[in-house]
């Protein structure tokens, strides 16, 4: 089910988010609770967290591989909820170790069944634009010489994991989520889009895993 734990349901999916609720997860950091919704980046999940305009020096991504992807110049953004504790963890950190401060969690205010409506419907947009991403990273080298830019490593998984969403969960998520905002059960379109070029990224990156121990075992006998 890709929809949120209760306990973090009852923290994020709220109306208005008390940040105070992560000092048990986080500590004594601060986060901020308000935004500027006009300026989210197009390609944020709908949903309680969400960015503007991020550092691009790579943190955010690594942090949270399940969670948080990046755009072409690595500026962060939310591609999915963070559904249990273990995920929000991951995006409060990522969101702790960005300078610019750019990361918001007052979503639940600004999204309506219409607004997400329209952002599922410009799904094929930008599925092929994180396909883009995906291959770009797969053909990186494994050693990056760009200081300040980026992950110090590709990091294709990531992409994987964020078309994984797309494929299975985010239409499953977006329904819950509009149910929660507005008490309306609407199912939302199917979304068709053509998963070829992603199964063959699929399987260069699985190539290109070292493999584990039974792994190599079977291959030798």
């Amino acid at each position: 089910m890709m929809t949120p734990d209760k306990d973090i349901e009852k923290i994020l999916f709220e109306p208005t988010i008390d940040t105070r609720e992560f000092i048990e997860l986080m500590g004594h950091l601060e986060f901020v609770n308000y935004g500027d919704f006009k300026e989210v980046h197009w390609l944020n999940t709908p949903g309680p967290v969400y960015t503007t305009y991020t550092d691009n020096c790579g943190t955010g991504q690594v942090e949270a591989m399940n969670n948080v992807g990046g755009d072409e110049d690595y500026h962060e953004v939310i591609f999915k909820q963070p559904l249990d504790r273990q995920e929000l963890r991951d995006t409060l950190t990522a969101a702790a170790v960005d300078p610019f401060g750019a990361y918001y969690f007052d979503g639940n205010q600004y999204w309506t069944s219409n607004l997400i409506i329209e952002w599922w419907q410009k799904s094929n947009e930008r599925v092929s634009y994180i396909l883009n991403l995906y291959h770009d990273e797969l053909n990186l080298p494994a050693i990056l010489d760009r200081p300040l830019y980026g992950p110090r490593a590709p990091i294709p998984e990531n992409y994987k994991n964020w078309l994984d969403f797309y494929q299975k969960g985010m239409k499953e998520y977006l329904e819950w989520y509009i149910l929660k905002l507005s008490n309306q059960e609407i199912i939302l379109n199917d979304f068709s889009f053509d998963w070829t070029k992603k199964d063959r990224l699929d399987a260069i990156l699985k190539s290109k895993k070292p493999l584990c121990g039974d792994e190599q075992n079977a291959n030798i006998t």
